[in-house]
């Protein structure tokens, strides 16, 4: 079988590919900036480096929230053809923080009070209505980027100025108070975590992440946080992801990851998580063939069975 991994050729995307040619007899990478969509009255296409994406039994998609509609349109032209984790208005779902909790909140999982505001004047009128302290973000943005704290309503007032550059919507969110200014990242691979990890912001900073200077160590998760992260990302619609939850007492879901860092889970963990997902698409693939030469069997049998019919009519 044939996997293509779609990605801007990172280092957890090089390692997957390693994994998995232990279960896939052929693995491409596929750069993401190659690839362009192309329409007309006749259809639309699919193009990598100007030329017809080869056939494959399963294409595994990573990238940027910047390549989001490109994403997703890769994924739409694809899905119903071959396996692929991620289903395509994930994409669009998951690479905006507002929308991934809205469709969160509609499946009744737990989040944090959060305010979307479409413009300034709304934003300074929501400040008056909150509680201190509070998180102001963009709506875009990976690795701890564009996440800021507002102690007071002066220090909310100057972070507006400063987003209002950006011309984009505001987020502004409830304070989550945490041990040690962490939150759990859980790996979530089919309906299993199959790894975990702390995240802890360096001291004086709210950000957990580790672009943005926090630190790691192993963790357990609890049943709790295991059902909502599984939960968390069925609902979005997809197979496999990083699901960041605060560590809290009352445990609500952060945001959601497509592309989740994999080459260094092994550090604060004892699980082969590039493994078990290699693994996991291999059999998905399976599975994924084996329903579709089932349904062309049974498309075929009732045409047979259709014909047969007719020819009995006129005998």
């Amino acid at each position: 079988m044939k996997l293509g991994i779609i990605s801007l050729g990172g280092k957890s995307s090089q390692m997957l590919g390693d994994a998995c040619r232990n279960f896939f007899d052929e693995v491409d990478d596929l750069d993401l900036r190659n690839f362009h969509t192309s329409l007309n009255n006749g259809g639309s296409s699919i193009l990598y480096k100007g030329e017809e994406l080869d056939d494959y039994d399963c294409l595994m998609l990573r990238g940027s929230f910047r390549y989001a509609l490109l994403q997703r349109s890769i994924a739409r032209a694809y899905y119903d053809k071959l396996y692929m984790p991620i289903n395509p208005e994930a994409f669009t779902l998951a690479h905006d923080k507002f929308l991934t909790l809205v469709e969160l909140q509609k499946h009744g999982l737990a989040i944090p009070k959060t305010h979307y505001a479409a413009t300034k004047d709304l934003a300074m009128y929501i400040l008056n209505s909150v509680h201190y302290p509070i998180i102001m973000k963009l709506q875009e943005g990976t690795h701890g980027k564009g996440v800021m704290i507002a102690e007071s309503k002066e220090s909310a007032r100057t972070i507006l100025d400063l987003l209002d550059n950006f011309g984009k919507a505001y987020i502004i969110q409830e304070f989550v108070q945490t041990d040690r200014m962490s939150d759990i990242r859980l790996i979530v691979v089919g309906r299993k975590v199959i790894a975990a990890y702390k995240r802890i912001a360096e001291a004086g900073d709210i950000r957990s992440n580790v672009h943005a200077g926090g630190t790691r160590e192993k963790y357990e998760p609890n049943k709790n946080e295991k059902k909502l992260a599984i939960r968390a990302a069925k609902a979005i619609g997809i197979d496999i992801c990083g699901v960041d939850v605060f560590d809290s007492d009352e445990p609500s879901i952060i945001e959601i990851n497509l592309s989740p860092a994999l080459h260094s889970i092994h550090e604060v963990s004892n699980k082969n998580t590039l493994n078990d997902i290699a693994q996991y698409l291999f059999l998905q693939t399976i599975k994924f063939k084996k329903k579709k030469e089932e349904k062309i069997i049974k498309k075929i049998e009732r045409r047979a069975n259709k014909k047969l019919m007719e020819e009995e009519k006129l005998t």
